[in-house]
């Protein structure tokens, strides 16, 4: 795959697991069941975890993690958002963006600057199209096949 092409798909990515990070943790804060909450909260530990630690762009969780640290930077100024979110749910939210926005974001950050993630993949051998092997053409058939007895 060429690097623009695993970019685009990165941020892409990085854009949906934003939501689902903020999905996750919200499950996570007000579960409606303690199973639930659980499942959401181990989804997002494995969200992370491929975001951070796989093949897949560093956009990805450059773009996820820059998104989240905003979202953290929003507990900073309460009276910009207060007033778009339902009182019963700002408690939840405001614990969202300052528990668990900050610290992913600042993972999935870090994760994202070390230069071999940025590097393109290698590849260990030319493309089926360059190697040209020569086949050895098969003998030609017997025009009548001989009985056996």
């Amino acid at each position: 795959m060429r690097n623009g092409v695993r970019h685009w798909l990165g941020a892409g990515a990085g854009l949906a697991a934003t939501l689902l990070f903020a999905a996750g943790f919200m499950a996570w804060e007000r579960p409606v069941a303690e199973w639930a909450g659980w499942a959401a909260l181990i989804g997002v530990l494995v969200l992370g975890g491929v975001l951070a630690g796989s093949r897949i762009s560093p956009v990805a969780s450059l773009l996820c993690g820059l998104l989240l640290l905003s979202g953290g930077a929003l507990s900073f100024v309460p009276w910009l958002w207060r007033d778009l979110v339902p009182e019963a749910y700002y408690e939840a939210v405001k614990n969202l963006f300052e528990a668990y926005f900050w610290p992913t974001g600042i993972v999935l950050v870090s994760a994202s600057v070390f230069p071999s993630r940025w590097r393109a993949a290698t590849r260990s051998q030319p493309p089926a199209e360059e190697v040209k092997e020569e086949i050895p053409e098969p003998p030609p058939l017997p025009k009548r096949i001989p009985p056996r007895y």
